[in-house]
């Protein structure tokens, strides 16, 4: 990926977005600024359970797996007789705790769907996220009705970096093998998975390489967009 000026990455992405189809949203990270929060919430469930908090930069390196698989990481690092779904139910209800006290979902995420919805452009969430956790806050935006579909990690078998959540996403939008979709992503491993799929990519990450390109963040795209 070309190093470029942030003004030439959203002009970029913009062009891309008027190109799409549909365009199918990574949800933590990239929809929901929600990582802090997450975070937090596993160290609640943790705790819960009796259980040594995570260590620096533990959760970093788990970023982009799915809930499901980040459980198991966690759980296989600490000795006890905790279960998975144990620890995602207490994760689960301290998320959602947070969240009902402030949404990580800002006004101009919100404002960017809508408004590629209003165009024609469809649009969707792909996430590892399980759908407990996911719809509540979505609901809560009142993007639940313009969004084409919620792909959460329960309908599939494999997370990303694997390409299935958004094959299934194009299948559920009843879209063709040729129709242009645009992922937007904040990790490695969706980034990965896009390729994976035959998809574009936007990362809200410019740190990260590999997207078709990558803009300072969602917000300043949704700006771009708004300004076109």
């Amino acid at each position: 990926m070309a190093i470029i000026s942030s003004s030439s990455a959203l002009s970029e992405a913009v062009n891309l977005l008027r190109k799409a189809d549909a365009v199918l949203f990574d949800f933590n990270g990239t929809l929901s600024l929600d990582e802090e929060i997450l975070e937090g919430s596993y160290v609640a469930a943790l705790t819960a359970l009796g259980l040594p908090a995570m260590g620096p930069g533990e959760y970093a390196g788990l970023m982009g797996r799915s809930e499901l698989d980040i459980c198991q990481a966690l759980l296989a690092a600490r000795e006890g007789s905790a279960g998975t779904d144990e620890l995602l139910d207490l994760l689960t209800a301290s998320y959602l705790e947070n969240c009902r006290e402030h949404s990580p979902v800002p006004e101009s995420h919100r404002r960017l769907v809508e408004r590629l919805v209003d165009r024609g452009t469809v649009c969707a969430v792909v996430t590892g996220t399980i759908r407990p956790m996911v719809e509540p806050v979505l609901a809560r935006t009142g993007l639940i009705p313009v969004l084409g579909c919620v792909v959460t990690i329960e309908d599939i078998e494999h997370g990303k970096p694997d390409p299935e959540g958004f094959l299934l996403a194009r299948r559920l939008l009843d879209l063709s093998e040729e129709a242009a979709c645009v992922v937007v992503e904040d990790s490695r491993s969706g980034i990965e998975a896009a390729s994976r799929a035959g998809m574009s990519s936007i990362v809200v990450n410019p740190g990260l390489p590999g997207a078709s390109v990558a803009v300072p963040s969602l917000s300043a795209l949704s700006q771009a967009w708004i300004d076109q």
